[in-house]
C-alpha cells in the first residue's frame, strides 16, 4: 500500500462473497504454515473490457515475505488460472503512488495505460495497467 493508505477493515461478508463467486479464484501462498500472500483473479470488472480479458483483482504479500519470490509465484499462478479459463489478456489496477507494486507489475510485463478509476473502499483514483499486447504478460 502506498504511504498514507491503510488497508480497509476486514469484512467477513465481503470475504464470503468472494469465496462463493464462481467467477473469482482466490489463491494463497504459505510459508511455515503462515499466510505469506494471496491473489484474487477472475472476470474483469471493467465495463469496457472484452470478454477475453480477465482481471487480477488483488495481489498482496506480507512485508516479511517481500523480495523472496512469493509475489512472482502468485502472479504466475493467477495468470495460469486466467489462461486456463480462456482469458487472452488481463488487467491489474494499482495506486499511482504504489511504486513498489507498480515496479513489480511492470517487471511482470504490464504497462500503465493512463486510465483511472475510483473504488469506494479505497476512495482514491487507481491508474490501471494492461499487458502491452493481448496474452503477452507471462511472468516467471
Amino acid at each position: 500500500m502506498p504511504e498514507g493508505h491503510e488497508f480497509p477493515d476486514f469484512l467477513p461478508k465481503r470475504f464470503r462473497d468472494h469465496l462463493e463467486d464462481p467467477e473469482l479464484t482466490l489463491l494463497v501462498a504459505e510459508e511455515k504454515s503462515e499466510l505469506a500472500g494471496f491473489t484474487a483473479c477472475g472476470t474483469s470488472r471493467d465495463d469496457d473490457a472484452e470478454a477475453s480479458t480477465g482481471e487480477i483483482r488483488a495481489l498482496f504479500v506480507s512485508p516479511g515475505c517481500w523480495r523472496r519470490g512469493v509475489g512472482r509465484e502468485l502472479m504466475v499462478a493467477a495468470v495460469a488460472d486466467l489462461r486456463g479459463r480462456g482469458y487472452l489478456s488481463c488487467t491489474v489496477w494499482s495506486f499511482a503512488a504504489n511504486e513498489r507494486a507498480n515496479a513489480f507489475y511492470e517487471a511482470a510485463g504490464f504497462a500503465r495505460h493512463g486510465a483511472e478509476r475510483t473504488e469506494a473502499v479505497w476512495a482514491d483514483p487507481a491508474p490501471g495497467a494492461l499487458p502491452p499486447e493481448p496474452g503477452v504478460a507471462s511472468p516467471g
